[in-house]
């Protein structure tokens, strides 16, 4: 064999060599999680190694206000058990920035902003500093309005989209509270994860008042589900659902009228862009004492491995 051939050769054998040592380093898939509609692999490309952060998104019903009496001391104590890096709320009713800022700091969370500070704002505490980037108010139509921010490298988007099931007072062309959810959500695409498309990082959560195709298999024949399909659409991953076969509800709790005969649904999201989606490693939803008894709703947590260098 001439000498170039064998040089060929052996290049050759390294190459496979190398092929099968990575395919041995794979994870293997979890029996239980769902099966997200893309493959999602983890290859971070770097030797930095990734820190786990923790996110919840919250509806708090009017501001928490079955613990305002306590002080939201009850609240305090059950986010400091949770220990959150960040967290997205909804209904964050009479509260301004600076106290919200002030109860953030109690749980140890010193960085707050609200969309607003007039009826049911929506707002994000954290561990680390906030870049607002935007508050989507009166340039676009939201009912409730939302947040576009920063943390550390990642896109973080708060709403509460349009609570009715009709056009506020019979106004306008859209006619129907499912064509109202419609607007709000392009809208807030737009002016987020469709206005950076090479950023990588995004998070998006909220109360959408609305239904996905993801839990078609729990919902009746006829539900509206093109709100959240435009999400889907748009290069979100149902953080939930997309790691878990079974349904999962967010509403009611046994404060909001739960019983055994209750009709349950999933109006709370967190969503993920394929950067953050395949570094999730937990999701949930938080049943538990405080919960079912503090808030109409009951939160989401997520947790997801993340890279300073932002890979």
């Amino acid at each position: 064999m001439k000498t170039h051939n064998i040089i060929d050769f052996l290049r050759r054998m390294a190459f496979g060599g190398t092929l099968l040592a990575a395919a041995a380093l794979l994870p293997a898939c979890d029996d239980d999680p769902a099966v997200p509609d893309e493959e999602l692999t983890t290859d971070p490309g770097t030797s930095v190694q990734p820190e786990t952060l923790r996110f919840i998104n919250y509806n708090i019903l009017e501001g928490m206000k079955l613990d305002k009496g306590q002080n939201f001391d009850n609240f305090v104590e059950w986010v400091k058990e949770k220990d959150p890096d960040f967290m997205a709320l909804c209904e964050c009713n009479y509260f301004t920035e600076e106290s919200l800022t002030a109860l953030a700091n109690r749980y140890g969370h010193p960085y707050a902003v609200l969309c607003k500070e007039t009826g049911y704002p929506v707002g994000l505490t954290s561990k680390y500093p906030i870049e607002l980037r935007n508050r989507l108010l009166e340039d676009v139509p939201l009912w409730h309005g939302a947040i576009h921010a920063r943390i550390k490298d990642i896109n973080v988007v708060v709403l509460h989209l349009y609570p009715f099931g009709t056009y506020p007072n019979g106004q306008g062309a859209a006619g129907t509270g499912d064509a109202y959810r419609d607007r709000e959500i392009n809208c807030i695409l737009d002016s987020t994860i469709r206005r950076y498309p090479v950023e990588p990082l995004w998070l998006m959560s909220g109360d959408f008042n609305s239904y996905s195709p993801k839990d078609a298999d729990a919902m009746p024949a006829g539900t509206y589900f093109e709100t959240h399909s435009t999400v889907l659409k748009s290069g979100y991953f149902d953080a939930l659902r997309d790691h878990h076969s079974r349904f999962f509800h967010t509403v009611p709790t046994p404060y909001g009228g739960w019983t055994p005969e209750s009709k349950t649904q999933r109006i709370d999201f967190i969503y993920a862009s394929q950067a953050v989606m395949r570094e999730i490693t937990y999701s949930f939803v938080l049943y538990d004492e405080f919960t079912a008894h503090h808030s109409d709703h009951y939160p989401v947590m997520i947790e997801f491995r993340h890279y300073p260098s932002g890979k």
